[in-house]
């Protein structure tokens, strides 16, 4: 399958000197985190003892960048789409061993950069999310998902120190969803999102590890025991001095397989919420959301063959496994990604994340018999 890249500066696509610069770029991708992109450029001197690229337009800092690529008959995928915020020389008195190293984040740094103190009064979380979102021209549209409305009535006034990205991913977290920024489909009209995680496979292609259809060198699974936890949390009514709690349940939760990651659920640890964790949301949804968080106990890392696997793994989507162990097989979300790409070589390393294992050994066999086929 043939590879192709694609780079924007400033919204623009590069010519086709900037293109020849190029040398190696890496785009790492995670949940919760800014994503990030290390574009590297070999750099000389000329004859008169000066280094070239010294003074570059388009490897300012905050130029806007924006990576794509493509594999065979596909469409274009966007990597990133984000600001230059930093860049580093290697110089070295060596032949060819000087490098410039650009380092690209996406647009969320772009609500990480004021630290102020924000005041919201009778708004729900979803609505303080799309008018922050709103404050950054470079993001031109949002993917908001609206929580169910509280139960009962709530203090209608959010206060909070920080930046408007961290106030998000707290509003985010106590909802049981995610706040993060994914390139769009145009340059420079990055996505807005305060979404939970999807619990379906979209288009992705699966990975396959055994058979005539494999497309992956390894996967890893393990199990930390640890991780899954019964979440409690407590309120006192000031007026009639009566105490509420509530106790998450694990059969309430999202799973991407049939049956829990654990044997016995009395080995399962316990945690306590902080009174802070449910402000503005009912107990249920606060304790649900945070047993949630920590049921992600089986990670899974990998990385495809080049030249065989058709897709293209992006974080925040949910991929099917097939010929791992039986248990293992099955839907993954996926939480990391290490895109390397050079003028020969395109690889993909990845981290999946799940919080359930299949029910049974025909599963796996039934599975990548299907994907084969």
């Amino acid at each position: 399958m043939t590879i192709n890249y694609r780079l924007f500066f400033n919204n623009n696509p590069a010519t086709r000197e900037q293109l020849d610069r190029v040398e190696e770029i890496t785009v790492e991708q995670e949940v919760d985190m800014a994503w990030e992109a290390r574009i590297e450029i070999p750099i000389a001197t000329d004859s008169q003892g000066n280094w070239t690229g010294e003074d570059e337009e388009f490897l300012r800092e905050f130029t806007q960048v924006r990576i794509e690529i493509e594999i065979g008959d596909g469409a274009f995928v966007p990597l990133i789409d984000g600001s230059i915020v930093e860049v580093s020389d290697r110089l070295s008195s060596e032949p060819n061993q000087s490098i410039k190293t650009v380092i690209v984040q996406d647009d969320s740094i772009r609500l990480n950069r004021e630290d102020r103190v924000f005041r919201f009064e009778n708004l729900l979380d979803h609505e303080i999310a799309s008018q922050l979102f709103r404050e950054i021209s470079q993001i031109a549209t949002t993917e908001i998902e609206n929580p169910p409305a509280p139960s009962r009535s709530f203090p209608s006034v959010v206060v909070q120190r920080g930046t408007a990205m961290q106030l998000l991913r707290s509003l985010a977290r106590r909802q049981g969803m995610h706040a993060y920024v994914l390139p769009g489909t145009e340059p420079g009209k990055s996505i807005g999102c305060f979404k939970t995680f999807p619990t379906q496979p979209d288009s992705l292609p699966p990975l396959i590890l055994l058979g005539a259809g494999r497309n992956v060198a390894e996967v890893n699974p393990s199990n930390n025991a640890q991780r899954p936890a019964r979440v409690t949390a407590s309120t006192l009514n000031i007026f009639d001095k009566t105490i509420t709690q509530h106790t998450s349940y694990f059969g309430q939760l999202d799973l991407l397989g049939e049956e829990q990651t654990f044997a016995e659920e009395g080995n399962t640890a316990t945690q306590i919420l902080y009174p802070r964790d449910h402000d503005g949301v009912d107990l249920d949804r606060a304790v649900t959301a945070e047993a949630l968080r920590s049921s992600y106990s089986t990670e899974a890392t990998g990385s495809v063959i080049n030249d065989t696997y058709s897709g293209i793994l992006t974080p925040y989507r949910i991929v099917s496994v097939c010929g791992a162990n039986q248990r293992r097989t099955g839907n993954y979300l996926i939480h990391k990604v290490t895109h390397s790409l050079t003028r020969s070589f395109y690889s993909q390393n990845f981290t999946l994340q799940r919080n359930a294992q299949s029910s049974g050994s025909n599963v796996g066999l039934a599975n990548l018999a299907e994907s084969i086929i």
